[in-house]
């Protein structure tokens, strides 16, 4: 609620001149005010209606204080005093609350139980605005680059950086506000899933490379990788058609625009500390839903398992971003959640690998039973990770 903030002067006939903005916001039916005298606090209360003394006030603004009241506060011809008004309340007192920040009496808004006068909050968000808007734009310039790169398949870790870049941009503004049908948020979903199928071959590939070095099953595994290859060579051109069309110059026109008009506006009505709270409290409710499940390896509980690591990742991202642009330190839970995302990182790869090897399975030719057998290992491994998991 926006305050009203004046220094006032007692004339010479114990008079006090209302502001007109204050004679507004009082919303008078009448040429009168109710003022009523608090001698602990030192000041005297005053509205438009209730219980006390009724005060007249003249065709220009002056109210007079009683003689009785003077004595009491101490108060008399000269006496600089202060008008402070919030709504259809305020006060009369020595001293007029002033801004904390630049000591200005003037246009001031209460803020948890603090003044801040508007000039100082306007320069304050100016601020905050400009941080956040140069944090998220060297993101958005790493993601575009990562894009370009990722389509010449120069370096496997040009689709990973940029799909990791682009996951990291889609958490931050759907944070401070950006709805998921907003077309900002849209085209990087579009990309990621496009990125995300490459980028899956590439795991299994790595992966399965190094099953294949130290396992007696390595044949088989060299068999795995080949499919993975070729599967892989397909959504490559897949990638290298459609991405350049997704991040293209709308898509950079399309941020530019959120930028300038809606990044301010998103920041601004942003309650961090809620919003943080929300996201924690999915957290929450994920790790309660694992803990629910019985057969903790079996699909419903890997999958929700996944879903913990996942909330943890966007946690993770959140705490780290705010880390840069606040002046809180958010280290702690960003380490917090990080340690979730990695430890549980193994488990959903291997159970990735076992879903992979039954679908490669069935396009190799190869003795089912060295299937069966790498799928068993496959298995016994995630069945001993999984007995570890603490949360």
């Amino acid at each position: 609620m926006k305050i009203i903030s004046a220094t006032r002067i007692i004339d010479d006939m114990g008079r006090v001149v209302f502001p007109n903005n204050a004679r507004k916001a009082l919303n008078l039916e009448e040429d009168y005010l109710i003022m009523r005298i608090d001698n602990k606090k030192h000041l005297i209360n005053f509205s438009s209606s209730g219980r006390g003394k009724k005060v007249p006030i003249d065709e220009s603004g002056r109210i007079p204080i009683s003689p009785e009241y003077m004595n009491k506060l101490g108060w008399e011809t000269g006496t600089e005093i202060g008008l402070f008004m919030q709504g259809e309340e305020g006060v009369l007192q020595g001293n007029a609350p002033s801004c904390v920040i630049c000591g200005s009496n003037q246009a001031l808004l209460l803020i948890k139980k603090t003044h801040v006068c508007e000039d100082c909050i306007h320069t304050g968000t100016e601020a905050s605005v400009e941080r956040w808007s140069a944090v998220l734009g060297d993101l958005f310039q790493e993601y575009k680059e990562y894009c370009e790169k990722a389509v010449t398949f120069t370096n496997t870790e040009d689709v990973h950086k940029a799909r990791t870049k682009g996951r990291r941009l889609r958490t931050l503004i759907h944070f401070i506000g950006i709805k998921k049908d907003h077309p900002l948020y849209k085209c990087l979903k579009e990309a990621h899933d496009v990125l995300g199928k490459v980028r899956e071959n590439d795991v299994f590939i790595e992966a399965f490379d190094k099953e294949a070095e130290n396992n007696k099953y390595s044949e088989l595994y060299s068999k795995f990788i080949q499919k993975v290859e070729e599967e892989r060579e397909e959504h490559r051109n897949e990638l290298k058609q459609k991405l350049p069309h997704i991040i293209d110059d709308e898509f950079s026109v399309r941020w530019t625009t959120f930028s300038q008009d809606e990044l301010k506006d998103s920041v601004v009505k942003l309650d961090i500390d809620t919003a943080l709270k929300q996201y924690e409290k999915k957290f929450d409710e994920r790790v309660f839903k694992y803990k629910e499940i019985k057969d903790k390896k079996s699909d419903k509980g890997l999958d929700a398992l996944h879903s913990v690591r996942k909330q943890a990742k966007k946690l993770r991202y959140i705490c780290s971003f705010l880390n840069e642009v606040q002046s809180i330190d958010y280290t702690r839970k960003s380490k917090q959640y990080k340690k979730v995302q990695k430890d549980y990182g193994d488990i959903i790869d291997l159970r990735d690998w076992i879903h992979e090897t039954r679908s490669l399975s069935e396009n190799i030719q190869d003795d089912s039973d060295d299937v069966k057998k790498v799928r068993k290992q496959l298995n016994q491994r995630l069945k001993k990770l999984v007995k570890q998991v603490e949360l």
